[in-house]
């Protein structure tokens, strides 16, 4: 998954020292770490490089994290590589020009309601919820519906 756009709304606070403030939903932190209970990996690439960046990766502890990548389907190959995951049993989620690549490469690419149109056309999952506001929930709900997970 993404970051902004998708765990965040997209937008960024930046204070008068230059300290960046992102918003993240609860039902999207809970999302992440039910995942993680669950045993389904989670991955994070994202294309921002910053200290809110890092504090994502440490507070999530995601089972793979880039950041600063702009080249989505190496971070993916990489994730391949390790994993020997095919395509077909990967989901992503994401909302920007540079999610379209790699949402091509997998079977489940989803995007949050206020993705842009590039990203709504390559996606076969079009969630309900924007970025930041609960969209990473309702992907787990999707993918527990899929997988007749127990509520």
């Amino acid at each position: 998954m993404d970051i902004d756009g998708v765990l965040t709304d997209g937008k960024v606070t930046i204070d008068s020292s230059g300290n960046e403030y992102k918003t993240i939903d609860y039902r999207d932190i809970d999302a992440i770490f039910e995942m993680k209970r669950r045993n389904i990996k989670v991955g994070i690439i994202t294309g921002e490089s910053s200290a809110i960046t890092l504090a994502f990766k440490e507070r999530f502890k995601p089972d793979f994290f880039y950041s600063g990548c702009k080249d989505k389907t190496r971070a993916l190959d990489e994730i391949r590589v390790q994993t020997g995951a095919l395509p077909e049993e990967i989901c992503y989620i994401g909302d920007g020009k540079y999610d379209v690549a790699i949402m091509k490469l997998v079977r489940f690419a989803a995007c949050p309601a206020n993705a842009i149109a590039e990203v709504k056309a390559v996606s076969s999952i079009h969630l309900e919820c924007p970025g930041g506001c609960g969209c990473t929930w309702e992907l787990l709900k999707w993918i527990k519906k899929q997988n007749n997970y127990e509520s």
